[in-house]
Parts: C-alpha cells; sequence; structure tokens
C-alpha cells in the first residue's frame, strides 16, 4: 500500500474538505483514475457491435427495441443503484467496494461473449452496470478523500482525457473483433485485469481524515454548495448525457443505411467523438482556472449543438464524422465541470450519496436518450432528430449562461 495514504494535509476553507495536501502519489491517481474511465466500456465501446447482434438474433421479435438498449441497459441499473452504491461507499468505506465491483465488472463484462440469446446479453449488461454504479461513484469519491481542492480539476481533466483515449482504442478494438465476431467484441472487459492488481497495490485503504467543522448533513454555504445548485448540477447531467447518447445509439444506424459503414467504419466514427474529447478534458484545469463553472457549461453544450447541426445537415461522411468530433469537444468539457462543480458542494461525510446521485443523473440521462430521439426518428428522420437535439442544446446553452449575465448587470 502506498506509503503516503496516511498523509494529512489542510482541509478547504469550509472544514469539510479532509483530502491530504499533498495527495496519494502518482500510482495511486493512475489506478484511480483508470478505475473512472471504466465508464467508456459500459456503454459505447459496443456500438459498433450493435448492427451484427441485431443481425445475429433477427428471428426475435424484440431485435428492433433490445438492440439499442444494449447500449443503454447498463445506464438504467446504474441510475436506479448509484444512490445506493453512494450510501455503501459513505457508509462502510470506499475501497472495499470499489476493489469488489472491479472484479465484478470484468466477470460481468466478459460474460457477454457467452450470451445464447438477448435476455442472457441484456441480463449480462444489467450486471456490468451494477458494478459501474458502485465504480464511478467511488471514483468521484476518491477523489475527493484522497486530493486536495486545488488537485481536483486536474485529476477530473485526466480521467475524462483517458477517456477518450480508452474509448478510441477499445471501441476501435471492439470493431475490429466485431469484424472477426460480434462475442470477440467482449473481451475488450479483460483490458481490467492489470487494474486489479495496480488498485489493491497502490491504492490507500483508508485515506487520511480529519474530522469535519460541520456535523450535520446540509451542504454548507462556505464551500460554495447548495441544494439548489446540486440539482442544477443533476439536471446539467442528465440533459448532456441525452444529448450525446444519440451519437452511439443512433448514428450506426445511419452510417450504415446512408453511407453503407462497415463496424470498423462505424468503430472509427465513434472514436472521433470520444477522441474530440480529448482536448478540452486535457485543458480543464487550465479553462476552470480562467473561467467559472456556468461559462464552460455554456461553452460544452454550445460545441455540443454545434456539431449537432453539422451531423443534421451534413451531406457526406466527412462532414458526419467532423460533425461528431466538435460534439466530442463539447462533451469533454462538460463532464470534468460536473465532478468538480459536485465536488466543491459537497462536504466530506456526503460525498459518496452526493456523487452517488451525480452518477444516477448521468446513467438516468443516457437510458432516456433513445426514448427522447425514437419518436424524433420515426416523425422525421435521424439527421434531423441531430437537428432538433442541436436547437435544443442550444437552449440549454443559452440557460447556462444567464446567471453569469446576471451577476454582470448587478454590478453594472
Amino acid at each position: 500500500m502506498n506509503d503516503t495514504g496516511g498523509r494529512q494535509g489542510s482541509a478547504a476553507a469550509s472544514g469539510n474538505d479532509v483530502a491530504p495536501a499533498d495527495g496519494p502519489g502518482r500510482m495511486a491517481e493512475l489506478a484511480v483514475v483508470l478505475v473512472g474511465a471504466l465508464v467508456v466500456l459500459s456503454t459505447a465501446v459496443i456500438a459498433p457491435a450493435l448492427p451484427a447482434i441485431g443481425a445475429y438474433f433477427s428471428e426475435d421479435p424484440r431485435t428492433e427495441t433490445l438492440v439499442p438498449m444494449l447500449v443503454t441497459m447498463p445506464a438504467l441499473v446504474i441510475g436506479i443503484a448509484a444512490p445506493f452504491a453512494g450510501y455503501v461507499l459513505d457508509r462502510f468505506g470506499r475501497y472495499a467496494a470499489v476493489l469488489t465491483a472491479l472484479v465484478s465488472f470484468i466477470i460481468f463484462g466478459v460474460a457477454g461473449a457467452f450470451a445464447t440469446n438477448l435476455d442472457m446479453l441484456l441480463w449480462s449488461r444489467a450486471g456490468l452496470g451494477l458494478c459501474v454504479a458502485f465504480l464511478m461513484a467511488g471514483f468521484t469519491s476518491l477523489v475527493g478523500d484522497l486530493f486536495a481542492p486545488k488537485a481536483r480539476a486536474a485529476v477530473l481533466g485526466r480521467q475524462a482525457s483517458l477517456n477518450a483515449i480508452m474509448a478510441l482504442i477499445m471501441t476501435m478494438l471492439g470493431g475490429i473483433l466485431t469484424e472477426w465476431d460480434w462475442r470477440g467484441m467482449f473481451l475488450v472487459y479483460l483490458i481490467a485485469v492489470p487494474l486489479v492488481f495496480l488498485f489493491v497495490r497502490h491504492v490507500p485503504r483508508k485515506p487520511a481524515r480529519r474530522p469535519s467543522r460541520q456535523g450535520d448533513d446540509r451542504i454548507a454555504p462556505a464551500s460554495g454548495g447548495s441544494w439548489l445548485l446540486v440539482a442544477a448540477i443533476y439536471l446539467l447531467a442528465v440533459l448532456a448525457m441525452v444529448f450525446s447518447m444519440l451519437v452511439p445509439t443512433r448514428t450506426p444506424f445511419l452510417m450504415q443505411a446512408q453511407y453503407g459503414g462497415t463496424a470498423f467504419i462505424i468503430a472509427f466514427a465513434m472514436s472521433v467523438f470520444t477522441f474530440g474529447m480529448f482536448p478540452t478534458a486535457a485543458l480543464f484545469a487550465r479553462l476552470r482556472r480562467i473561467f467559472s463553472a456556468p461559462i464552460l457549461f455554456t461553452f460544452g453544450f454550445a460545441a455540443l449543438g454545434a456539431g449537432f447541426a453539422l451531423q443534421g445537415v451534413a451531406s457526406n461522411l466527412t462532414l458526419l464524422i467532423v460533425g461528431m468530433g466538435i460534439s466530442g469537444a463539447g462533451f469533454g468539457c462538460i463532464m470534468p465541470n460536473l465532478n468538480t462543480s459536485l465536488l466543491a458542494a459537497a462536504p466530506a461525510h456526503l460525498r459518496g450519496r452526493l456523487a452517488g446521485g451525480l452518477v444516477s443523473a448521468i446513467f438516468m440521462g443516457q437510458f432516456f436518450s433513445p426514448i427522447f430521439s425514437q419518436p424524433l426518428v420515426q416523425r422525421y428522420d435521424i439527421q434531423t432528430s441531430f437537428v432538433i437535439s442541436a436547437i435544443l442544446a442550444g437552449i440549454v446553452a443559452i440557460a447556462c449562461l444567464l446567471p453569469t449575465l446576471r451577476r454582470k448587470r448587478r454590478r453594472a
């Protein structure tokens, strides 16, 4: 175990933060960041295999409905289970829960390769979702436990950047394996095996803590938080995921029908969206020092909408993929901003539960994304649904900008 795990640094000004000022060490940070990056393996990485899975189970009359749910089923389970996971993390400790979820994540992920029908496949995806609920709430909680407030934006930016890199590699690998056999895609979950050993070796079992000066369950105004702020963060998380999941759930079918896209081409296009996250995520710590959270939310939703608009009017595959990259850049700014905003508001003793709430909001948004888009696709078409989504994302961007404009008006 890392010997820096017992160090204790200064608390945040509010008295609610107990993270050591010097952090837990590079290898522990890497392990925690990798745990957070596993989320990309729960949803979009399966997208290139959807047409092949649909063809394999074509005799099942439920195929058209159930195959897209292979992407979103983990999201539904995560959305339901994450608050419970947050309670367990606060009540019984982060380390054991995260380690157990990490091992189970590998088992349920690989289990998809052995499914003989859609029901078995959906159940394996549901089990994967339960594991991710603990991993994601545990990741955010561990960042709060182990890192001082000034270091968190950098850590979360690295995690979002790694998400983009891992999604790029894993989606491409999934596409290659799908060309061989759709079952091969599920072997990508074995990538988490070395992480188990890294986590056990380097992450402190009991991070240094000191009692908070505030013993109740309210969010401290001194920490810049309020219950209204938390609710707003949750709402933005839902909206971000409803919009962003249009890419993995609708674009593969658009590319196959309109451009004759193979599994490899679809995987490449999906990787452009996720790789588009990399620049904004990598620069997030620097951007957060310059701009406020509402400004970054404004930029994120505006870029998401701009990319959707381009995808909606694209006349060729190249423009469609460029639009996906622009949308990815917006998403890469939104995600770390959600986590840093929540950690700024959350006292240490509620960190797991509030992180669980954020994870729930994120993945409920993922689950409801196809429900939001299906009526648009049925009434119009997939590209028109992107145009409508672009308009709605633009409205959200304007709403995020309003608090900043009001403050400027008061100062004038």
